[in-house]
């Protein structure tokens, strides 16, 4: 029986600039760091006290779009925040760009879109 979720790969083109946004602007913790053969760095990312996290995997090695598809793969990540307007805030002035202000989801929660530029 599956105990947990170790992590999910997102594919990126840079995994140092994916990992100085991930533990500088979002305030993750780098959770692993492996270089597993001369061309591929096992890194993983998580938020600070979390076991599950997000493996920064490099586009060489794990692909970039689906055999067939000209355009990259689309993925979306959920995160959950203790103050998503704070959040909101400290990540926009960090640089962070946001599909706009967090606002009501139709479900009740307060919800945000920002790009992952690297994932």
């Amino acid at each position: 029986m599956t105990s947990r979720i170790h992590s999910v790969v997102v594919v990126v083109s840079d995994q140092e600039a994916a990992l100085a946004f991930y533990t500088g602007v979002l305030g993750w913790v780098k959770r692993e760091d492996n270089q597993m053969t001369p061309d591929y760095r096992f890194l993983v990312v998580a938020p600070p006290g979390h076991t599950t996290g997000i493996c920064l995997g490099p586009e060489h090695i794990h692909g970039r779009a689906a055999p067939g598809i000209d355009s990259p793969r689309d993925s979306d990540l959920y995160l959950i925040t203790d103050d998503l307007r704070a959040d909101y805030e400290r990540w926009s002035a960090a640089g962070v760009r946001f599909d706009g202000e967090p606002e009501p989801m139709p479900w009740g929660a307060l919800g945000a879109r920002f790009v992952d530029p690297f994932g």
